[in-house]
């Protein structure tokens, strides 16, 4: 579609910087627009490409919109299953520690996306118009299309979800070790069918849950079971067949297209759908559950939603994340149909993309990046160990670095250092805007 006023929001041509290096290229090269740009969603994504934009442009006007009155660092859930982290306070800060102080911060909810008229609708602050639209709004976890689980559950009789929020993580942390420490029972790990945040993290929490009953032991009155509703543990081959090893010499037990339908925290029973139909029915004394997870309403029921490959998800181009039918809408984050990328990893490497294709869009000239796909999972194996795993759209191992700090497939002590303390300030530099990795 054409985007209006286009023109009129370019207030003068690009100053030259051949010659100059560093940070003073940087600002000699930002372009000058008075471009009204709306970010819907003020999670990870959304913070780090507002400040972002700063970098790139000058006199833009940038709002972002998210009802969420804190941050919330969600890599660091595992951290809390694992003991490392013991509150909630280590994954929950204030949104102005990291905001620039010229974004404007709408605490709202979008109700509707119009990109027909170059506008969003809020509940409570009404119509906001935009020059571009950026859609950062991260995914709704659909606990209720498991029948019989409250949430409110999560925490207590051996129920389980680092997923849920900061709370839940310090609760199943509880949970884990109260069933370690147990006279034996059964623990069963589940992974919803199709995209979800931190596809690693399920599988993290059962090679943790597992080492928690080892350090007691007396792992042999205890049987794990994975259940997945995909048909292999990782997307990547090696590294699934990696962890299939790993998984056999620890005796964790996986099962494939089997997906979580309904529980029963009283009679302690799950029930699982095959690919063909049956129902199997599982006893538990502690459970782990993954839910399935989608875009949030207003983006899934928007005229914006992908129809086909990733139904529900912002439909964007998966190498220029510009959306493909509305050009004056990019997406980021979790939200994006994408093949892969739901985790912060992708997000770090989708800013400088976002951000230098809308300048682009901007000065009326072609997208110069591409995004490839990058994602980043420390698979944890332990609190102490882990493997680094990088990987693209070719489902290939690569690395960010120009040279392979570890090896991917083997227990590292370094990997586990990396997740555990050095992630964090990669993390907050990603917030504020920068990416040097």
């Amino acid at each position: 579609m054409a985007i209006s006023r286009r023109n009129l929001l370019i207030s003068g041509a690009t100053l030259s910087a051949a010659s100059a290096t560093g940070f003073l290229a940087w600002e000699l090269n930002k372009q000058d627009t008075n471009a009204s740009i709306v970010i819907a969603g003020g999670g990870a994504a959304g913070i780090a490409i507002a400040n972002k934009l700063k970098m790139y442009l000058n006199g833009a006007r940038i709002t972002v919109i998210d009802p969420r009155p804190y941050h919330w660092y969600q890599p660091g859930q595992t951290l809390l299953l694992a003991g490392v982290y013991d509150s909630s306070d280590d994954v929950v800060s204030t949104n102005k520690e990291y905001v620039d102080a010229d974004v404007r911060w709408v605490n709202d909810k979008v109700t509707e996306f119009d990109p027909d008229n170059n506008q969003v609708h809020t509940s409570q602050t009404g119509t906001l118009n935009y020059d571009y639209l950026i859609i950062s709004t991260g995914l709704e976890l659909r606990y209720d299309l498991i029948e019989g689980l409250d949430p409110d559950q999560i925490g207590q009789g051996g129920i389980a979800s680092i997923y849920h929020s900061p709370e839940a993580g310090v609760a199943s942390h509880k949970q884990a070790m109260s069933f370690a420490q147990s006279n034996g029972g059964n623990a069963i790990f589940t992974r919803p069918k199709g995209a979800l945040k931190c596809a690693g993290a399920p599988l993290k929490a059962t090679n943790l849950v597992e080492y928690f009953v080892r350090q007691t032991g007396n792992r042999d009155r205890f049987q794990f079971d994975y259940m997945t509703a995909e048909d292999s543990l990782f997307s990547v081959a090696v590294f699934d067949k990696r962890l299939q090893e790993i998984w056999q010499e620890r005796a964790i037990k996986h099962h494939y297209a089997q997906e979580l339908k309904a529980i029963d925290s009283q009679s302690k029973k799950a029930w699982f759908s095959t690919k063909n139909g049956d129902e199997i029915e599982k006893k538990w004394d502690f459970i782990h559950i993954s839910p399935p997870m989608s875009a949030i309403p207003v983006v899934r029921n928007s005229v914006l939603a992908d129809t086909s490959d990733f139904k529900g998800y912002l439909e964007v181009d998966k190498f220029t994340l510009q959306h493909k039918r509305y050009s004056n809408v990019f997406g980021l984050g979790d939200t994006i149909g994408t093949p892969v990328g739901k985790t912060a990893a992708s997000v770090k490497a989708q800013l400088p993309v976002v951000a230098a294709n809308l300048t682009a869009l901007i000065r009326e000239e072609d997208m110069p990046a591409r995004w490839d796909g990058y994602t980043s999972c420390p698979m944890i194996l332990d609190v102490g160990h882990a493997m680094l795993w990088e990987f693209d759209y070719s489902l290939q191992p690569v690395t960010a670095l120009p040279f392979k700090m570890v090896d991917p497939l083997e227990k590292s002590k370094l990997s586990w250092v990396m997740e555990k303390s050095l992630l964090r300030p990669v993390y907050d530099m990603m917030l504020e805007g920068y990416t040097p990795l």
